[in-house]
């Protein structure tokens, strides 16, 4: 049996004396003692059956007998490369009517010009988009605030759901809206069309959130916001799925449990702690609402075990980067979250549409410029936009072969974001000793597998949100 079969490339994490974690490129893991391990260094699995077997089934003993499953799970772990994108994201207006201290889309006022959509753009943006061979294609209005422009948000709807019939295809819609716009002509259109997701912005109780996120006016948004959210939870709670996102600051930091009790309060069963992206607004304030790596997980730990009381007592209630991190631990396929992603989602996941109808690698790309911009849906194809050399940039510095990521355990459960990697050191290449975010998700892949590994109650939990059905 020793010459029947060749070790898969691995990495290693110590969790203790004897405790050895193994994970491969494709996803898998097996927890291994001090004499398992040394068995598979020194190529000697095959001396202990029960191990070989283990091995073998996880594919980090690659035999002629599961050669062709090992394949498989690559092919499955990496399956968005052979889709094209997915997520359409169209900004119907640059224009906004907040001034949040962290808006990484630099938006402009209400009063603005210039900056609004018009019907042909839209028409060549839908036209564009259908072209892909996916029968399942996903457009999300971003802004600004769409609900700046909704007659161009319902024109896309209308188009874009007779152009899809016609090519026997599936346009599914989000928007993502501070809310403060919306009325109720709006809601029953959107409800009306069925609208996936809508998705907006509460960044905890009404000091932290109002410290966040005001209008351009100065004015506090939450009593606004917090309307809207819970005419929508309670008069339109099976129509529409709505979300809110969280973006932590400085301000943020002294209020893990107070964010997680806004948040369960107003019947919301999924919570997204995003940390700060280093564009727009952020980039020009983070000395004063930053935070180090150290300083955003020891309140990523606090609020994740919040989270954890909640299941505990009985309810089902979501911290969104432990469910990512526990489907790609537990499951083959990659979930497709965009920022964790390698290659990451920029091009290849996703694409967005500017006013214009300039198409960017992804959401955080739009400030920047022709950094990231790819063309425009009047002059090129799909196929031209997705071969463009800055999307092959990407795809080869967010696979992490080129940044040193190949040695590290977490290689296939983490993603980098050249973006967001430009603006904090001006090359998409990231000097690792200084990205917080491979910091951040570094200890994070290590929480997650500490609890799943360790923690039978715990990982009961994440077991249950992965099955829940609940994130789409």
């Amino acid at each position: 049996m020793a010459n029947n079969y060749v070790l898969n490339k691995y990495n290693l994490f110590k969790f203790g004396e004897d405790k050895n974690l193994v994970t491969t490129d494709h996803g898998s893991w097996s927890l291994l003692d001090n004499g398992e391990l040394d068995l598979l260094r020194k190529m000697k699995v095959h001396e202990d059956p029960n191990l070989f077997n283990a091995l073998s089934d996880k594919g980090v003993v690659i035999t002629k007998d599961n050669f062709n499953k090992v394949v498989e799970d690559y092919r499955q772990r990496f399956h968005f490369l052979f889709r094209g994108p997915t997520l359409h994201i169209v900004i119907p207006t640059f224009r906004c009517n907040h001034s949040c201290v962290y808006c990484h889309s630099s938006p402009k006022p209400p009063d603005a010009k210039d900056v609004d959509m018009d019907e042909d753009t839209a028409k060549s943006i839908v036209d564009f988009i259908l072209t892909s061979p996916s029968k399942l294609l996903v457009v999300e209005f971003q802004g600004g605030d769409p609900l700046y422009n909704f007659d161009i948000v319902k024109f896309i709807i209308d188009y874009g759901e007779e152009k899809a019939r016609l090519k026997n295809k599936r346009l599914l819609f989000n928007v993502v809206t501070n809310l403060t716009l919306m009325d109720e002509e709006k809601l029953n259109f959107l409800n009306k069309h069925y609208i996936m997701g809508l998705a907006t912005s509460l960044d905890g109780p009404k000091e932290v959130h109002d410290a966040n996120r005001r209008y351009i006016d100065g004015r506090a948004s939450y009593d606004d916001v917090v309307y809207w959210i819970k005419r929508i939870k309670m008069e339109y709670r099976k129509e529409f799925n709505l979300n809110a996102l969280t973006t932590i600051t400085k301000f943020s930091l002294p209020y893990a449990k107070e964010i997680v009790e806004e948040f369960s309060k107003l019947g919301f069963y999924i919570i997204w702690p995003r940390f700060l992206n280093n564009l727009g607004f952020a980039h020009s304030r983070l000395e004063k609402i930053g935070y180090s790596p150290q300083e955003y997980l020891a309140f990523w730990k606090k609020l994740s075990e919040e989270v954890l009381k909640i299941n505990k007592s009985g309810r089902v209630f979501i911290e969104a980067y432990s469910y990512y991190i526990t489907k790609k631990i537990l499951n083959r396929q990659d979930p497709m979250y965009v920022d964790m992603m390698s290659p990451c989602g920029a091009g290849i996941g996703q694409l967005l549409y500017d006013y214009r109808g300039d198409i960017y690698t992804c959401d955080e790309a739009k400030i920047l410029g022709d950094m990231f911009k790819l063309g425009n849906v009047r002059e090129n194809t799909l196929k031209e936009t997705i071969a463009n050399p800055t999307v092959l940039s990407i795809i080869n510095v967010s696979s992490k072969l080129t940044a040193l990521c190949d040695a590290c355990p977490w290689f296939s459960y983490c993603g980098l974001c050249p973006v967001n990697t430009y603006m904090a050191e001006g090359t998409i290449v990231p000097k690792l000793a200084n990205e917080f975010r491979c910091k951040v998700f570094y200890e994070m892949i290590k929480s997650v597998f500490e609890k799943i590994i360790f923690n039978e109650s715990e990982r009961r939990i994440f077991t249950k949100w992965i099955n829940s059905g609940l994130i789409r």
